[in-house]
């Protein structure tokens, strides 16, 4: 069997790894020519370059892989970890067992963006890495494979990430060595259901009205590096990095969103149900601050 990768990501660079672990290298591997170069270029962009060379794999850059037509001519199966190109059909039919894509997601419940985080801020307690053949719609294609990570209190989006990108190799190998044996089974997916745009400044931002929980689930699920949720106080924003739930049992008749308690290192609020405690935030640039210079007992947050 003669397979491409499509790559971008730490991810795609993880799972790239594994692969050749057990065996399966591609015949050659695409990379974007200048997307996320800056962000990514010692974690990604160098490190695949040296792999190729290390492997003698052929690789090329490019914006737009539907230009690569002539050049994955020859291959019977695709690969694809985190490219962002959009493939066109006389692309993802070319190879005669189509091009598998890794997402990490359950399908079709998570199509679209975000899907770590997504599954966070929705309480899941299951993370679904899915593995799906690329069609004409977004995260539409027949189901290939899933693999299940549980959800726990201590993660957070970049936990998962790593997790992710530890089995993806795992999950993918399983899709070759099936294809190889002829035996891989592909499942259609019924709904419609459109996919997630990316996570909006809206849905960023805390409401203090919501469950404790709910808030806590939104601020690891989008923890730094990643956009992280905020509030504002004062004319100020607050980006919020870590949190935790308080066991304390909350018997207020003060509003939403009042801080009930402040030290250096942590301040206490009253939400929708429950109380929340938030252990480190940030300004827009990214400066800790200590809580007692923003905040008082008795502050009410909007």
């Amino acid at each position: 069997m003669k397979f491409f990768y499509l790559a971008h990501s730490v991810m795609s660079l993880e799972c790239l790894k594994g692969l050749a672990a057990e065996n399966f290298k591609p015949g050659l591997i695409v990379i974007h020519k200048s997307l996320d170069r800056n962000k990514l270029i010692k974690e990604f962009y160098t490190p695949v370059k040296e792999f190729c060379s290390e492997n003698k794999i052929d690789l090329y850059e490019s914006d737009n892989v539907n230009d690569l037509r002539e050049k994955l001519f020859d291959f019977d199966t695709g690969v694809c970890v985190g490219f962002m190109s959009i493939l066109k059909k006389e692309i993802f039919s070319l190879p005669e067992n189509g091009i598998l894509n890794l997402h990490c997601g359950k399908l079709p419940e998570y199509r679209g963006r975000a899907p770590i985080s997504r599954s966070i801020m929705n309480g899941e307690e299951v993370l679904t890495v899915t593995v799906h053949r690329i069609d004409e719609g977004v995260d539409s294609g027949d189901i290939c494979k899933e693999y299940q990570i549980k959800i726990g209190r201590e993660d957070d989006v970049n936990s998962l990430y790593r997790e992710c990108s530890r089995v993806s190799s795992v999950i993918i190998s399983e899709c070759l060595r099936d294809i190889s044996e002829r035996k891989l089974i592909y499942t259609k997916q019924l709904s419609d259901k459109p996919a997630y745009k990316v996570i909006s400044n809206e849905e960023r931002k805390i409401k203090w009205s919501d469950k404790a929980e709910a808030i806590f689930n939104k601020i690891r699920a989008l923890t730094f590096p990643y956009p992280c949720a905020f509030f504002s106080f004062k004319n100020k924003k607050y980006l919020i990095i870590k949190s935790d739930l308080s066991d304390k049992n909350v018997t207020s008749d003060a509003e939403a969103g009042t801080v009930t308690k402040v030290s250096d290192s942590e301040m206490e609020i009253l939400t929708g149900k429950g109380k929340i405690i938030i252990l480190k935030i940030t300004d827009e640039d990214l400066n800790e601050i200590k809580f007692t210079e923003h905040f008082k007992t008795g502050d009410l947050l909007k």
